[in-house]
């Protein structure tokens, strides 16, 4: 019993409560992890130029700088490349979680609430790819029928 499209519904004051919650639980992280990156990133930075000697003893003062605005050129793509990898995989996998999971979910207990005061039972109808719900969904309606029958 799964349907492939369905009506919009405004979120209940609760509901938008929870989302902003999954947000700050799963963008806290990203932030931490951001900064943390960012920071290997700098020491790494600091090693390296330790470790590369960009003088040449004054003999070619124009292509040491050369060289030095170079690495930090090229050092400062990699950093930037980082930060916004990490930031498109949390955007990803809090897209994926909210779409599969905290979404459905809601709308499940929104149609259980609401299809328990209904006199004629209807059954919950979600669409097939939410397939990691479609058991609950199942044992919920086969609960409400059963209910219904006693």
């Amino acid at each position: 019993m799964a349907a492939e499209k369905r009506k919009p519904v405004r979120l209940s004051a609760g509901e938008r409560e929870i989302i902003a919650s999954m947000f700050m639980k799963t963008l806290t992280p990203a932030f931490i992890t951001i900064i943390l990156s960012s920071g290997v990133l700098y020491a790494g930075l600091l090693f390296l130029m330790r470790k590369t000697g960009f003088n040449n003893y004054g003999i070619n003062p124009a292509g040491s700088t050369q060289n030095v605005s170079q690495f930090i050129a090229a050092y400062s793509f990699i950093a930037i490349i980082n930060v916004l990898l990490i930031l498109s995989l949390s955007i990803a996998i809090l897209y994926i979680t909210l779409r599969h999971l905290v979404m459905p979910l809601l709308r499940i207990t929104r149609e259980v609430r609401e299809r328990s005061s209904a006199s004629p039972f209807q059954g919950i109808v979600i669409r097939k790819t939410d397939k990691l719900l479609v058991p609950l969904v199942d044992l919920i309606n086969a609960l409400m029928k059963q209910a219904r029958r006693d």
